[in-house]
């Protein structure tokens, strides 16, 4: 599954306790009738009240039964058809790997490339037109099974930006700084993704230089609402979250031609 970090989301906007809502772990889903009732006017009352300073967006229904989607700027909540329980957090499908409230926060925000903090990537794969940014966390089950077919393919440029999230993979942060100290990155990245053990670097400047790229990183993902592992980002900045199967990436990345 895609990790998400539980502690890691933002919402500054809203003067009210998070309830972290995430799906994980459930493979009996109530799949809801797209047509399912609703009273938008007595949501936003109900939401206006508890957060008057709320902008929202739009009011949809998701996949599960009772539940309903609320757009509020770059953030996504939900709530019960009526809007009095709130719900802060991610909605996970197990079926497909993908957090869907990244999916959705991240839908109309193009990161521009250049923008990137590629100075803390690790790069491989080939030498073609298409480039691909992805934010992986050693430890996450997801991330590896990805990281084993990006580095098959030779007609794309991959650049491994390292996101640890801690807070679900204790020892997440020392195995990245010990990745981003190896004498060989790619090769110690390589290892850690087939789950094989890293020898911990002695090195205080190199563990100072990994520390700060791993802190930029982190900083980068926090400011663009980026907060799980894997998140894919396409060379002309389209942002998706979650795994994507070599066809479907290649679809995905092609798409930046048309």
């Amino acid at each position: 599954m895609n990790c998400l970090p539980l502690f890691r989301s933002s919402y500054s906007n809203f003067s009210v306790s998070a309830f972290v809502f995430i799906l994980c772990c459930s493979t009996n889903l109530a799949i809801a009738d797209t047509h399912v009732s609703f009273n938008r006017t007595e949501i936003e009352k109900s939401i206006r009240q508890a957060l008057p300073n709320t902008q929202i967006t739009s009011i949809q229904p998701t996949p599960i039964e009772g539940l309903v989607e609320i757009v509020a700027g770059r953030n996504v909540l939900y709530a019960d058809p009526t809007g009095r329980y709130l719900l802060v957090g991610s909605l996970y499908d197990t079926h497909t790997a993908t957090d869907l409230t990244a999916e959705r926060k991240s839908a109309s925000s193009a990161i521009e490339w250049k923008s990137l903090p590629l100075d803390a990537a690790i790069k491989y794969g080939g030498k073609g037109s298409l480039k691909l940014a992805v934010f992986i966390d050693p430890d996450c089950p997801w991330c590896k099974k990805l990281h084993q077919q990006l580095v098959s393919l030779k007609d794309i440029q991959v650049y491994a930006l390292l996101y640890p999230v801690e807070e679900l993979h204790p020892g997440a942060r020392s195995k990245t700084a010990a990745i981003l100290c190896a004498a060989d990155p790619l090769k110690a990245l390589d290892s850690a993704m087939t789950g094989a053990a890293l020898p911990q670097s002695s090195d205080p400047a190199c563990l100072d230089q990994a520390t700060a790229k791993i802190a930029n990183v982190e900083r980068f993902a926090r400011n663009h609402n980026l907060h799980g592992t894997p998140t894919l980002i396409s060379g002309d900045g389209r942002v998706r979250a979650g795994f994507l199967d070599e066809q479907s990436l290649r679809a995905w990345l092609d798409a930046s031609k048309r």
